[in-house]
């Protein structure tokens, strides 16, 4: 038997429209409709807004710095932490960023992780 097998109760839709009216049913199944969803590690937003993308990406950066505790650690060189920074956390904040278009609040968002960064490394 070959074909697309579908888990009704996993699968949720997203559309540009949010005010558009209707639902999708399957077998009688209504699906959910959701407002963002994550497509090959890039969140999408049914505004095509990068507030979620953007957050997701400096939480993932923030993320690192809480597991490890390389850059708080007193022991190791800040010409260390420096380059840890820029090789590790940089690239995951900014991952996909340069099909981003640059708005001030994306640019902003970004600066303060950067700051926040920088003053833990200082520490």
């Amino acid at each position: 038997m070959f074909g697309l097998r579908l888990n009704v109760k996993k699968t949720e839709y997203l559309t540009t429209d949010s005010s558009e009216p209707g639902s999708i049913k399957i077998n009688g199944t209504e699906l959910t409709r959701t407002t963002t969803f994550k497509y090959l590690g890039s969140a999408i937003a049914c505004d095509g807004g990068l507030g979620f993308e953007t957050n997701s990406r400096v939480n993932a950066a923030l993320k690192w710095r809480s597991m490890t505790g390389v850059l708080c650690d007193k022991n190791i060189p800040e010409r260390l932490k420096s380059k840890i920074y820029r090789t590790v956390i940089r690239p995951v904040a900014i991952y996909g960023a340069e099909c981003w278009p640059t708005t001030k609040e994306v640019e902003a968002r970004l600066n303060v992780m950067e700051t926040k960064m920088l003053r833990w490394t200082a520490e």
